[in-house]
């Protein structure tokens, strides 16, 4: 076993002011309080983890508290760090899920931009420390990742405690406020004129146009088999979308023509590049067009992302008279309310109808002439 103590770091940490606790290795920490210093050992005890004082320093060296500790032999519990912790949740959670790959990402990115914290003793992770590696990831990656990373985070030591490594979560009280601020929910809705300049972008544009047209999800879309279009319908499973039902989309003329150019020349109709990579770009082709560059103009307007298209196509239909129940099945929303449980319709003719006079309707948003 490394040990990761000597004589003179546990003099020096004795002698510093403040409270501490310091591992040696094999589950043997000096717990540093304001006025002393005691050796403890960290084992299982009734299913959990606990601490165990068996010495004062400096009465009891390092030495001692090290064959003072084989003692224990295998009840000691061997150190954990954040890797092992990330790993351990993503093995025992993530894996089941439709999207783990999200999680991979985010626990790639920490243990890039922060080798220090994933290499930590659990133990040693304080809420501060936490706090400063997330708002360090919000300047590189911004605020709403690193709230969403912070969510993650706090998982992860919650299933720490739960499987016995901690007695609780450091970073339990950590809140948005602190880390990437309090997100307020989108409301942004492309003008007609956005519309225009989106519909004869120079990449990703029968993605785009498919998205404005259908109003779904950029992920669903990008995962699209042409296995899944029969017909004038596009179905989405249930394992393929977010409301973990089965979906169908009815599919215009418009949307129709657009898959027809597009020939079935590869499995996924949209799938050659990641949500991401397209969203990355579109946040650049909204700089390059000065949509949201002024700062007067981001707080009510700002960059769109794919995202906001699928909410100009729900709030457009609804300033076409279209009932709202029949936009939210479009958007396969699940019923609020009384609704949920006594309204399965299905309102097939409405939906269909719907779709054409959307697509008409964009059709002439891009062609005003």
């Amino acid at each position: 076993m490394l040990h990761r103590l000597t004589a003179s770091k546990v003099d020096a940490l004795f002698r510093k002011t403040g409270t501490s606790l310091t591992a040696d290795g094999g589950g043997l920490y000096l717990r540093k309080r304001t006025r002393s210093a005691s050796w403890v050992i960290r084992r299982m005890k009734n299913g959990a983890a606990s601490f165990s004082t068996i010495g004062r320093y400096p009465e009891v060296s390092l030495a001692e508290a090290r064959r003072m500790l084989k003692k224990f032999g295998v009840d000691a519990i061997e150190d954990k760090t954040v890797a092992d912790l990330l790993q351990d949740w993503f093995d025992q959670n993530c894996k089941v899920w439709r999207r783990p790959e999200q999680m991979e990402g985010y626990i790639r990115r920490l243990t890039a931009d922060d080798p220090h914290l994933v290499a930590m003793n659990i133990h040693l992770v304080d809420l501060v420390t936490v706090r400063r590696s997330l708002k360090k990831y919000a300047r590189k990656h911004g605020n709403v990742a690193a709230n969403r990373l912070m969510e993650i985070l706090k998982q992860v030591f919650k299933h720490a405690v739960q499987i016995g490594y901690l007695q609780y979560s450091p970073i339990s009280e950590l809140t948005r406020k602190v880390v990437g601020g309090v997100e307020s929910a989108r409301q942004r809705v492309l003008t007609d004129q956005e519309i225009r300049l989106l519909w004869n972008t120079e990449r990703h544009t029968e993605l785009f146009r498919f998205l404005l047209l259908t109003g779904q999800r950029i992920r669903e879309t990008q995962i699209a088999h042409w296995g899944d279009i029969v017909g004038d319908r596009w179905f989405i499973p249930a394992k393929n979308n977010k409301s973990a039902r089965d979906h169908w989309v009815a599919l215009s003329r418009q949307s129709l023509d657009l898959l027809g150019r597009r020939g079935p020349n590869r499995s996924k109709i949209f799938g050659h590049v990641s949500p991401t990579a397209v969203q990355a770009y579109l946040s650049r082709w909204c700089a390059n067009n000065k949509i949201g560059n002024d700062i007067r103009e981001q707080k009510h307007q700002g960059r769109f992302t794919p995202h906001d298209l699928r909410r100009t196509f729900a709030t457009r239909l609804n300033e076409m008279k279209i009932g709202p129940h029949i936009v939210e099945k479009i958007l396969n929303h699940r019923m609020a309310g009384v609704m949920a449980v006594y309204n399965q319709a299905d309102y097939e003719e409405e939906r269909i109808a719907a779709m054409q006079m959307w697509a008409d309707e964009l059709d002439r948003i891009v062609h005003p002439n």
